[in-house]
């Protein structure tokens, strides 16, 4: 397989095999918040997909260095958690001093974006899967993309969902959890699960 198809392959299955919300369960408290509005998409996607980009690159340099040692588990989620908080503050910094207006309108995504547990696990599914920067960098590009991907579906029902056609039992979160857990089941169809008899 071609290098550039093998970068094409890692970003599908980040997106939709490997989603973060339907395959993993990652930012799903995150997800309801922000589907609750469609206007809300667009920022927090390009903060998501920014964050989920700079922390893969990051993750390499850092995978590579800790890499030596046997005992990488126990003191790479604290390393993981210090490139975060280094990246959120470094963003916000910089979008403070140079683009005060965007800063202002993008905070409150920002905030949102980076404290997600999609992020951090996007790091942690990084070191699992990929090994060379592009792989890195393209798997966190699409652990992006899939976790806005997961927000559009939900929020595109999220009013029906709502309904007072519901059954007020049901009406809102039991059904959006529901509804979650129907995608997760096709979106785990994907990974071509065998049943073991």
């Amino acid at each position: 397989m071609s290098y550039v198809l093998q970068i094409l392959a890692v970003s599908f299955i980040a997106i939709f095999v490997e989603n973060a919300v339907f395959a993993r369960a990652m930012g799903a408290s995150t997800l309801i918040v922000i589907s609750r509005n469609r206007r809300n998409l667009l920022g927090f996607g390009c903060c998501v997909i920014y964050f989920t980009a700079v922390t893969g690159f990051l993750c390499y340099f850092i995978d590579k260095w800790i890499a030596w040692n046997e005992n990488n588990y126990i003191y790479a989620p604290v390393v993981y958690v210090m490139i975060l908080g280094l990246v959120y503050v470094i963003t916000l910094l910089c979008l403070w001093k140079f683009t005060y207006k965007f800063f202002v309108r993008m905070r409150k995504y920002i905030h949102i974006s980076a404290f997600n547990c999609a992020i951090i696990g996007a790091m942690f599914l990084n070191s699992s899967y990929c090994t060379t920067l592009a792989e890195y960098i393209f798997y966190g590009v699409g652990m992006g993309i899939g976790f806005v991907f997961a927000v559009y579906m939900v929020s595109v029902v999220y009013d029906r969902l709502y309904s007072l056609d519901v059954p007020y039992l049901f009406r809102g979160y039991p059904l959006l959890l529901v509804y979650i857990g129907i995608l997760s089941m096709a979106f785990f169809g994907l990974t071509g699960y065998q049943l073991s008899y």
